[in-house]
């Protein structure tokens, strides 16, 4: 049981906030604040019985409100010490299966990104996860289009329920930094 609810902890969801100040420039910092949910799918693309996840959230941006929705599928890697100082699980992102869409509300611009690495500690005396990572911006739509860039995230999240086949349910927080570079313009 203790290994499915960390399952739930691979749910990515990521926004961003960027300053609306910084809109004209070719290179945009981004700075967010989320929060939502995390489910897990019935995807499990190696076949380990880690369930993908898919995680849905809110923020506020000075780019502008957003929504964001994330997957990933996370492998084992071992014990570790969390960020809370307890003993507890650590998982990682399973290569090439962390993806996230962010759509900002005032405009409908996307935003796509692929997560490079993540890390999930689950401790499991109090049941928080304590995630971590990066993603590199590969694209988007509207002003996003053609966008590259980096961002650094960070959160926390608390599995609200899982049954005995490791389908659960959970509430996350979290922030993310990083930089947004906009394609050059032709004169």
């Amino acid at each position: 049981m203790t290994t499915k609810k960390v399952l739930v902890g691979m749910a990515l969801a990521f926004v961003f906030r960027g300053g609306a100040s910084e809109a004209l420039s070719r290179e945009i910092p981004i700075k967010a604040t989320y929060s939502g949910t995390a489910i897990s799918t019935q995807g499990d693309s190696n076949h380990d019985g880690i369930k993908a996840g898919l995680g849905t959230t809110a923020c506020k941006s000075n780019l502008g409100r957003c929504t964001a929705q994330g997957v990933g599928e996370a492998v084992l890697a071992g014990p570790a010490t969390c960020p809370n100082g307890n003993p507890g699980i650590n998982l990682t992102l399973l290569p090439g299966t962390g993806h996230t869409i962010t759509r900002f509300e005032r405009t409908g611009d996307l935003l796509f990104s692929e997560l490079t690495s993540e890390t999930v500690c689950y401790d499991p005396s109090t049941g928080t996860q304590f995630k971590s990572g990066t993603a590199g911006i590969t694209g988007g739509t509207g002003r996003f289009a053609g966008a590259t860039g980096e961002y650094q995230f960070q959160g926390t999240q608390w599995p609200l329920y899982v049954d005995p086949d490791g389908n659960g349910f959970a509430a996350q927080i979290g922030t993310s930094t990083g930089t947004i570079s906009l394609p050059d313009v032709a004169p």
